[in-house]
């Protein structure tokens, strides 16, 4: 989305509410994936981080893996759900670090939202674009790949529902921190700021968890471990996880649309 160009009047606007404007704002959004070259970079390097590693157990590093693991297929399996943990929220944090803050940086969010556009259009739209669209090229394709090559050296279908689940919950982990990102954008003013907290959370989570372990029930940190245990065939231990995070995901956004209402573009 370009900014104004020099010298254009900029009319403060009360907030419409609403989803007013959301399909213009998630088109502009959506133009940053469609129209420049992640169109075809994103899902290659998402290929490249979920699915390449398979080869090493699979392929190049066989008889390694059969002789000191549980087995090479066993390995294979987990590594898909063990590299999306970390990261995919980390491109959520990368993807949107800047998404508010750059825009309220240049002006361009000043002039957005003097157009017939609410303000909580404007914070939706660029959590549902982006946040979607990382989905399709790290979650969705990475997985149907991993899911074909998988089912080839098992010689039969893995079983999709467990499968599908799984990835469901890395899902939930990266409409998470997008959330956080997003909200963490909205009441910060310097992108070093939103990076070092939203990456603290990601990478402090285990530490957090040996201190104090019940915090497990009510965050993200497990889904990855969940995760495998599902797609194994294991059973849940606990459903917490399932229902905090997106209770969490809906509070960021909420506090994110707030805090962006009541800005001063």
């Amino acid at each position: 989305m370009s900014a104004p160009a020099a010298g254009t009047a900029l009319r403060p606007v009360a907030d419409r509410g609403g989803w007013l404007g959301f399909g213009n704002l998630a088109r502009n959004e959506a133009a940053q994936w469609t129209r420049t070259r992640s169109a075809w970079v994103q899902p290659l390097v998402w290929l490249g981080i979920l699915v390449a590693p398979l080869l090493l157990p699979l392929v190049f590093m066989r008889e390694l893996f059969e002789a000191e693991t549980d087995g090479a297929f066993a390995v294979a399996l987990q590594m898909p759900f063990q590299m999306g943990a970390l990261a995919l929220p980390i491109g959520a944090i990368i993807l949107l670090h800047g998404a508010i803050l750059g825009e309220r940086e240049t002006g361009t969010a000043a002039w957005v939202l003097s157009k017939p556009a609410s303000r909580t259009a404007f914070v939706l739209a660029k959590f549902v674009v982006h946040a979607l669209a990382l989905a399709a090229v790290g979650l969705v394709l990475p997985a149907a790949v991993a899911y074909g090559a998988l089912s080839l050296e098992a010689g039969a279908a893995l079983p999709l529902g467990a499968y599908a689940a799984a990835f469901g919950l890395l899902a939930l982990d990266l409409l998470f921190y997008a959330a956080v990102t997003l909200m963490l954008g909205a009441f910060a003013r310097s992108r070093g700021v939103v990076l070092a907290v939203a990456l603290v959370l990601l990478f402090g989570g285990d530490a957090m968890l040996v201190v104090a372990p019940w915090l497990g029930q009510v965050g993200p940190w497990l889904l990855g471990r969940m995760a495998i245990v599902v797609t194994s065939g294991g059973a849940l231990a606990t459903p917490w996880p399932l229902l905090a995070t997106p209770a969490w995901t809906a509070l960021f956004l909420a506090l994110a649309v707030w805090r962006v209402r009541r800005e001063g573009f």
